[in-house]
């Protein structure tokens, strides 16, 4: 009897041996933190961290892929200085949207007046950021006419009034390699108006009322009169 009680003690004692070495062999990577719960290794491979949100820029209203008309040919593709609008064409003259002076300094910065001197401002010192170029929807394809765009920066200090003029379109200065006085045409709009609802006014029916399709004139060089063509 004693000795089947001393074999049964051998046995159990052998039993718990092998067990213990068996927990030894797990590696430590494998084994849970202690009061950890015991993760699902299948569970864990299918999870995988958060992925930062991407910034992806919205896609452009308008093709850019066009250089400036001045590209290469004068400073600041020839946006610096004092724009009066052409007291010559009466249809930019008539058109109330029309502001009577833009300053413009480096390409950057824009100032729009009611007056040609400059005393009566609509809105100063508005800051842009250059968009690049686009077709003339109408007249690139003969004439190579493009656009230069210009955005309003946001900025908390902008003036209040430089929100009417959230979008700028223009055809840059040109006309002295032709021996016209420098000019240029000048579109602008707001939300919900975008670049490419001012580029396709080119397509508007003529309309002498509504003055379209719409090409506001202005002198270079500080002048008031630049020609009575556009």
């Amino acid at each position: 009897m004693k000795r089947f009680q001393l074999k049964t003690i051998l046995a159990l004692t052998a039993v718990v041996a092998i067990a213990c070495q068996a927990a030894s062999d797990i590696p430590e990577a494998n084994k849970p933190a202690d009061g950890a719960a015991p993760t699902n290794a299948s569970s864990t491979s299918e999870k995988t961290a958060p992925q930062a949100p991407q910034n992806i820029a919205p896609p452009s209203p308008v093709a850019t892929q066009v250089l400036s008309l001045n590209a290469y040919k004068v400073p600041y593709l020839g946006f610096d200085g004092v724009f009066n609008l052409n007291a010559e064409h009466q249809n930019s003259v008539k058109d109330p949207r029309n502001p009577k002076r833009i300053d413009i300094e480096k390409m950057e910065k824009f100032s729009f007046y009611e007056d040609a001197a400059g005393k009566k401002p609509i809105a100063r010192n508005c800051q842009y950021v250059y968009m690049g170029a686009t077709a003339d929807s109408k007249y690139y394809k003969e004439y190579k006419v493009a656009w230069d765009l210009f955005e309003l920066a946001k900025q908390e200090k902008q003036d209040p009034g430089c929100n009417r003029f959230q979008y700028l379109s223009f055809i840059p200065p040109h006309g002295a390699s032709n021996g016209e006085p420098i000019h240029m045409h000048f579109r602008y709009g707001s939300k919900p108006s975008s670049f490419a609802t001012l580029v396709n006014m080119t397509n508007d029916k003529e309309d002498a009322a509504k003055f379209s399709p719409w090409f506001a004139t202005y002198c270079g060089g500080g002048k008031t009169k630049c020609g009575k063509g556009e």
